[in-house]
């Protein structure tokens, strides 16, 4: 007998994530709908020193379209979205920049949105992943910092270096490309991989086909994460998979009764940081056979339904502390 956490929530083998860089209020055309319409979270990154305001940063294509205020930031988080910190200024990060850009970004976006922010995402490229800021992310309290770089996130992976997949017309030269709406997933699938898509604000024509897709093209790859998907994708905002991520990176399983009438289990979470903000786990306990038949398990004092995945298997999801104590319990005789 014994007890294991899922490497996703739910138990699903693969996660799906997508952002919109910039935050632009034009994604309540399109964008915003048709997550309303296909129940998938949502996610945005704000410009935090142009925050409400017309975009004015550099020779963007973006420029002359308006940033999303902190009421209307407050609105995506109602609707189960995630905001994360873009940057102060969206220019290269410098050693003497980070307290304004990482520091000061943060604090004034929390004061609008009224609760934590703990993702930063990259501007520009990668060149805003450089060790000094990402020591400050750190600093400041962030739980993880997203980058352009094109590939998928495992279970174990470094959460200071998030990868995401450019969800674009086609990609700059020298690298053509065709949109595909199946980039990634099979792959996704194949190694429970957590993949993030980003762009900015899908339009009836892509503002810049190298940094964006159409609205038609967003609902193609929404149905397409869906069809493939099925049963076995979780979506998520990047926040609650990154916080099932930390939770069971932390999580430390204590076997405390193995008897012949009842199991019990006691998880610690020591080092978890403070700031996580969802600290639920999928938890998969192995039991004799006769125990599936009217399976009882009690999490803290509560007890919950309990899922037979296979035979001799439970799975339950439940919010977790460091003491957590877990029992399943012999079912009752008819």
């Amino acid at each position: 007998m014994s007890l294991s956490i899922c490497p996703w929530k739910y138990g699903k083998r693969w996660v799906y994530s997508i952002t919109y860089d910039e935050a632009l209020a034009d994604l309540h055309r399109f964008a915003v709908p048709m997550h309303e319409e296909y129940g998938i979270p949502g996610h945005v990154e704000i410009l935090v020193g142009q925050m409400g305001q017309i975009r004015k940063a550099g020779n963007s294509s973006y420029n002359g379209f308006r940033h999303m205020n902190g009421e209307e930031l407050r609105d995506l988080l109602a609707r189960g979205w995630g905001v994360g910190n873009h940057s102060w200024s969206h220019e290269v990060i410098t050693p003497e920049m980070v307290d304004e850009e990482i520091g000061r970004a943060r604090q004034v976006l929390e004061e609008a949105l009224g609760e934590p922010v703990i993702l930063y995402c990259s501007p520009g490229n990668n060149t805003n992943m450089a060790d000094h800021v990402l020591q400050a992310c750190r600093r400041y309290g962030y739980l993880g910092a997203m980058s352009l770089t094109d590939a998928l996130n495992l279970p174990g992976d470094e959460l200071f270096w998030i990868n995401r997949t450019a969800l674009h017309d086609h990609y700059y030269e020298p690298f053509y490309s065709a949109y595909d709406p199946y980039r990634n997933i099979r792959q996704a699938e194949a190694v429970q991989g957590w993949l993030i898509d980003y762009c900015h604000c899908p339009l009836e024509e892509p503002v810049h086909p190298n940094k964006d897709c159409s609205e038609a093209q967003l609902r193609q790859r929404l149905e397409t994460v869906l069809s493939e998907g099925g049963d076995e994708v979780w979506c998520a905002v990047p926040e609650e998979a990154l916080g099932y991520h930390l939770t069971r990176r932390h999580a430390r399983i204590e076997a405390v009764e193995d008897g012949a009438e009842a199991q019990r289990y006691r998880i610690g979470l020591a080092g978890l940081p403070a700031q996580v903000p969802y600290r639920s786990l999928t938890l998969e306990a192995g039991v004799p056979g006769a125990w599936c038949r009217d399976p009882r398990v009690v999490v803290d004092g509560r007890e919950l339904a309990a899922e037979v995945v296979r035979p001799g298997v439970l799975r339950v999801t439940a919010p977790v502390r460091d003491g957590t104590e877990v029992e399943i319990r012999v079912p009752p005789r008819p």
